[in-house]
């Protein structure tokens, strides 16, 4: 009797542990770099399909050279690829973004030639889930900079910023597609009209949309967030629409549905704060915008967002403080409290992503010049059964397990569809299973010896069992 008691004691322990926030420890994703970062301009360095995260950055190898590298997890960034150079050793690229379609990755880059110092636009893909690459297409012949790409079924769209003229200075926003998941590609259609700074696009599509913000100064020479959709495939476009303040940089653009969420740091008294505007009718109306920080002495870069439904997953850089995460559970109306990841010398972005319940960061360390990565398996609150349960209320048991102790092959038996989770008893999260079939065999070869908590998830409460690795 006391026995069980106390086992029920660490069960119950144990299962509030795991329902708060789990994340992991940092995990070295270019361990053999010499100087990795991520893009300087909101093109996203991290996208996720199914159980598939795929990541790129770019490594400085020396003076006047850099090339792209790619590495991706297929079991929800449990485990890694080994990184492989997707351009060759010998250029100079860098500022790298990357989308997913399926098994279709689509990647594009800042090339500075090596000879005339011409900077230009680059993309390749990969068809089969990243194992294989194709070949570097040059996407423009003008002074080209901070390429943005976005996909939506078999059309990719590239957004990037020219100079168009040295002196005065004047950039523009342009804008070119395929129609044909990369094949070929249309010419380069100017966005933007405006007198000094339009640059830092960012792009993203869904279904007939396509949306863009970007920086701009084109009003006092103060820069301020700018908006344009096209609802044709980018055909034709709107009217360019400010949505922030005066001094507000450093944006991207999100969109789930007809919701749009664009942050920015803003700073309309002189001081950069994290700042976020939502549209909730594909971007024909805004809100107010709102100062998530209301923070008077620190500074904020560079925010990132993905929305999963309600789910809203923020990063950004504090001032003083390092890379942190912040998360709303009802689209934005409320925040949770920040968690910071990363304390120290940050890469000006990070980036995060989500499959299923896990929520994935990356971000490059300043210090020792390499690319981290974390993972919060319990994150993604609307999605993730673990913490959408009341209590996690204990069921009688839904599955069976056999061998245990397991050495090499872990057969689960489950009575219906069930989401399976398994845990280090110190609450490390070791592999997710969203949708298993009624009998499962999971390979714990490499698991340390030890024991091990099988949490299995219905929309009726959770089944724990343990098992133990020799």
């Amino acid at each position: 009797m006391k026995t069980r008691l106390l086992l029920s004691i660490i069960l119950v322990a144990f299962v509030s542990t795991i329902s708060e926030a789990q994340w992991s420890a940092p995990v070295n994703l270019s361990p053999a770099s010499v100087s990795a970062g991520l893009n300087e301009s909101m093109g996203p360095c991290m996208a996720a399909s199914g159980d598939t995260v795929h990541v790129v950055w770019c490594d400085r190898l020396g003076t006047n050279k850099g090339a792209i590298y790619y590495t991706h997890s297929c079991d929800t960034g449990l485990t890694w690829s080994n990184p492989i150079p997707i351009t060759p050793l010998t250029v100079n690229a860098w500022n790298p973004a990357i989308v997913v379609n399926g098994a279709n990755l689509h990647v594009v880059w800042r090339e500075i030639d090596t000879v005339n110092n011409h900077r230009s636009s680059h993309y390749c893909r990969s068809l089969n889930g990243g194992n294989t690459w194709g070949a570097n297409v040059t996407l423009d012949t003008a002074i080209a900079d901070w390429p943005a790409v976005a996909v939506a079924g078999n059309r990719v769209y590239v957004a990037n910023d020219i100079v168009t003229s040295a002196s005065p200075y004047n950039t523009e926003v342009f804008f070119l597609r395929s129609t044909d998941n990369g094949t070929t590609w249309s010419a380069l259609q100017q966005i933007t009209f405006a007198t000094g700074r339009s640059e830092d696009e960012a792009i993203m599509a869904q279904g007939s949309y396509v949306h863009m913000a970007w920086n701009d100064n084109r009003f006092n020479s103060k820069m301020r967030i700018l908006y344009q959709h096209s609802s044709d495939y980018g055909t034709t476009w709107s009217a360019a629409d400010t949505i922030a303040p005066p001094f507000a940089y450093g944006t991207m653009v999100n969109s789930m549905n007809s919701n749009i969420d664009i942050p920015f740091a803003g700073a309309p008294s002189g001081h950069y704060q994290l700042h976020l505007v939502q549209s909730s009718d594909n971007g024909l109306s805004w809100g107010a915008d709102r100062d998530l920080s209301l923070d008077p002495v620190n500074t904020y870069y560079y925010p990132y967002l993905v929305r999963d439904g309600a789910d809203l997953h923020l990063t950004y850089v504090k001032s003083g403080v390092g890379g942190q995460y912040l998360h709303s559970a009802d689209g934005g109306t409320t925040w949770d409290a920040p968690y910071t990841f990363f304390t120290g010398t940050i890469g000006i972005t990070a980036f995060p992503a989500f499959t299923g319940c896990v929520v994935h960061i990356i971000y490059a360390n300043n210090t020792d010049h390499h690319i981290y990565y974390v993972r919060n398996p319990t994150a993604n609150a609307g999605h993730c059964p673990i913490i959408t349960h009341v209590a996690d209320k204990i069921i009688p048991s839904t599955i069976s397990i056999y061998p245990n102790p397991a050495t090499d092959n872990l057969t689960i038996v489950s009575s219906q569809k069930v989401i399976i989770q398994i845990f280090s008893i110190e609450g490390q999260m070791m592999k997710t299973i969203n949708d298993n079939d009624e009998e499962t065999t999971i390979d714990v070869t490499n698991f340390s010896s030890g024991v091990y908590v099988i949490k299995a998830i219905t929309d009726k409460g959770v089944t724990i069992k343990k098992f133990i690795k020799p």
